[in-house]
């Protein structure tokens, strides 16, 4: 052994009656050892004279502690020299480990002969170390110290290296001259893989405690063991009973897109390994089913095909299928028609909207969103739009007459009438034909007098605020509907009416008010004489 070779010419010559007594004594202290640390505790050989062992010392971090590693990355991307700190918290740190042998003449002449192992630590530091179990030993010469290098190791070896706020792991720096121990027992690592050792036994350490540990399930509120608990990469766990319960649940209702973590505030994903060894091997495969075909309804560009419902992906509203090369339409789900009419704008709308309905249950998948705005833009087309007579395309119009032209087409039509424009039939014959045809069609007679009027001038035009067509009020009602571009206006504060319950009450206008012209044309109530002298 290494530390016996160390200190073979160092023992003193002893009498017997010592030599017994030390053996006595570390026997002893052998027995108190095992007793404390247990599994922390490994002893060489047993039987061996003289004694070898080596203790795992945890140091106390009852909240955690931070660690800050200095790396090494590229010198033109970072500056100082490519060096930055990566910070992270643990809840258990690797041991120290602490190698003692108990030479004959321990405890009455010479201390046990030792080295020290710490991962985390470099060469000056461990040395620090071993110098401070050398003065313990000082201050107690010819007693038992074994168990006080312990628990000063245990407790008071951060705030000796000034690691009270935080572990500091630097990188080795070549210009340092301080003497190293010969006792350090320390593997020679990069700041990178005691970074990783790190972090790798700290999820082992957690992971452990969690499995010999009491918890309650958040579903039934019952209280088991870890090793009973299904814990999830979000960090929530539940009891194995409930997990599988609650998986084979949405499975068998299709729901799989909702098999997320339990947590009503979180959501996070189950990997599919752990929902194979909870459903089985049959509920299994049709989860996978049941996920293809979700994701395969989410995706905008694929469509099934009408004849054997293979997934096929879209082309410009055809597709044609893997499997059996039929070649169709996705709008109407008929053969592919190409330069023919296929669905109208309604049509579609209804059709995306079903499609729609289906990509609701996949909630978070790319292509939904872009399904949903193309039904919003249609539902505008067909709400401000006019189909074109001659190629179907939808035209807006903004302001002016009604002589419009489409530009996909370059053919004329009137917008009042959506027939097309040749030279009997102009956009102002056609304002004028429907003027006559909307008297002709009047039974209350409100066209009439609203001629009537014009004609004596005792009733002013009021232009429509969005296209500035000319619009009259009918009666004493301010609540103005433009027949060109389909839009409510007040004729009172000349402004676009939204909700005619908000527009018109105390607050704002008054939706029936008298006009003043008309109002000044009435003929005067006779008084009492004029009708005596009738």
């Amino acid at each position: 052994m290494a530390l016996r070779d160390r200190r073979e010419g160092d023992e003193p010559d002893l009498p017997d009656d010592q030599l017994r007594s030390n053996y006595q004594l570390q026997e002893d202290e052998m027995l108190a050892l095992e007793a404390i640390y247990g599994d922390k505790l490994h002893i060489f050989d047993e039987k061996s004279v003289p004694r070898s062992f080596q203790i795992h010392v945890h140091c106390e971090i009852p909240d955690g502690i931070s660690v800050s590693a200095e790396l090494l990355q590229g010198v033109d991307d970072y500056p100082n020299n490519g060096r930055f700190f990566h910070t992270f918290s643990v809840e258990h740190l690797a041991p120290i480990s602490l190698t003692c042998l108990m030479p004959p003449s321990y405890p009455s002449h010479h201390s046990p002969y030792f080295t020290l192992g710490v991962q985390w630590l470099d060469s000056v530091k461990i040395s620090s170390l071993c110098h401070m179990l050398d003065s313990i030993w000082a201050q107690q010469p010819g007693q038992e110290v074994v168990f006080e290098w312990v628990q000063w190791l245990q407790s008071s070896t951060l705030s000796h290296l000034g690691f009270d706020d935080g572990i500091v792991i630097r990188q080795p720096d070549d210009s340092m001259t301080d003497p190293v121990d010969v006792r350090l027992d320390r593997e020679i690592l990069s700041v990178d893989d005691v970074v990783q050792r790190l972090i790798n036994y700290n999820e082992e350490q957690c992971q452990e405690a969690f499995l010999n540990g009491l918890h309650v399930c958040m579903i039934c509120f019952s209280e088991y063991k870890g090793i009973d608990f299904i814990k999830l990469p979000c960090g929530h766990y539940f009891c194995r009973n409930c997990m599988e319960t609650y998986s084979r649940m949405h499975v068998k209702e299709g729901s799989v897109m909702k098999l997320v973590c339990p947590d009503n505030k979180c959501g996070g994903f189950v990997p599919p390994n752990l929902l194979k060894s909870l459903l089985g091997e049959v509920d299994f495969e049709r989860w996978e089913r049941l996920i293809l075909q979700r994701t395969l309804d989410s995706m905008a560009d694929v469509a099934y095909c009408p004849r054997c419902q293979t997934a096929c992906l879209e082309d410009e509203d055809n597709a044609q299928c893997s499997k059996c090369l039929f070649s169709f339409c996705t709008r109407c789900r008929d053969r592919r028609h190409v330069g023919e009419r296929c669905l109208t704008p309604e049509e579609k709308l209804l059709s995306l909207e079903e499609r729609e309905k289906v990509r609701k249950l996949c909630k978070g998948y790319a292509g939904s969103s872009n399904l949903a705005d193309e039904i919003r833009s249609i539902k505008e087309i067909l709400r401000s739009s006019v189909p074109c007579p001659h190629c179907g395309t939808a035209i807006s119009r903004v302001s002016g007459c009604d002589h419009m032209r489409c530009r996909n087409c370059n053919k004329s039509f009137c917008y009042g009438c959506r027939k097309p424009l040749n030279p009997t039939h102009t956009s102002e014959q056609c304002r004028r034909d429907c003027e006559k045809l909307t008297e002709k069609l009047d039974t209350a007679g409100s066209i009439k007098e609203l001629v009537r009027k014009l004609k004596l001038g005792v009733c002013k035009p009021h232009p429509c605020p969005s296209c500035h067509q000319i619009t009259y009020k009918l009666g004493n009602n301010n609540h103005v509907f433009c027949e060109a571009c389909r839009v409510h206006h007040c004729a009172q504060c000349r402004k676009v009416v939204r909700k005619s319950s908000e527009h018109y009450g105390p607050r704002g206008c008054k939706q029936h008010t008298v006009n003043p012209d008309i109002a000044k044309t009435r003929p005067k109530k006779k008084d009492d004489s004029q009708l005596a002298s009738l």
